[in-house]
């Protein structure tokens, strides 16, 4: 389902500009501080992009010259995605790295010696939007784990996390979006990619993260889901300087 969604209008396959995904893509990089300010001493230059899609994010941040990214890595399971991602982000040459996962298992992308795609302890920041929703609960883990294994040991390195969340006391249109969405991933779930409201914070909580900032964002047209984006530190970066 998710490998289609780069040939058909499904909202699945444009969250970055979505009804729910461009406000909290705007959260999303403000969070991630990718120019010099008070809570951040460095900005990131090494960025992992978990579940890329078609590289709308990394088209967005790149085409910012302002901005200090040496090296964005791509990664995705889906062939469709990873050939429109490689076609929109070829324009910024050695800069833009994209990988298909094809086992789809999180941890190949760092542990396999044949398929190693990035080096551990090499990343600054790590994100994935709208991507563990879609996961079962052991692949949002070994991704969790991922991100600790590739981030550098690091007061500055963070993970970044957007996913639809439970809108159901924010307004009629979220109330209602919400309640459909949650029917037809009962019933049809298809129709909706797979894709789940969540809660992230207490899987970080339960893992001795350190969640850093956490925030809900309305849409801003359809769908009307609200979306929940938290900005966090794994233990192995914790307390360091």
């Amino acid at each position: 389902v998710y490998n289609q969604f780069a040939t058909t209008s499904h909202a699945g396959g444009k969250d970055a500009t979505s009804g729910y995904g461009g406000p909290a893509i705007r959260a999303l990089l403000s969070m991630a501080s990718l120019k010099s300010s008070p809570h951040s001493s460095s900005p990131p230059k090494a960025v992992l992009d978990y579940g890329c899609g078609q590289g709308k994010l990394a088209e967005l941040v790149l085409q910012d010259e302002s901005l200090n990214v040496k090296q964005w890595v791509c990664i995705d399971q889906s062939p469709n995605m990873v050939h429109k991602a490689k076609e929109r982000l070829h324009k910024f040459g050695n800069v833009v790295e994209v990988h298909l996962l094809e086992s789809g298992e999180p941890l190949d992308a760092v542990s396999s010696d044949q398929l190693q795609i990035v080096q551990p302890q090499s990343m600054d920041l790590f994100i994935s939007t709208y991507c563990l929703d879609v996961m079962s609960e052991t692949d949002m883990h070994s991704t969790l784990t991922l991100a600790e294994r590739t981030l550098k040991p690091s007061s500055d390195s963070k993970v970044i996390l957007a996913g639809i969340t439970w809108g159901y006391r924010d307004s009629i249109q979220t109330c209602f979006m919400t309640a459909v969405w949650e029917f037809l991933y009962k019933f049809n779930r298809k129709r909706v990619g797979g894709c789940r409201p969540q809660m992230l914070e207490p899987y970080l909580k339960s893992r001795g993260w350190e969640v850093l900032e956490c925030k809900r964002t309305l849409p801003d047209s359809f769908p009307w889901m609200v979306s929940e984006v938290i900005c966090a530190r794994p233990p192995s970066c914790c307390g360091l300087n």
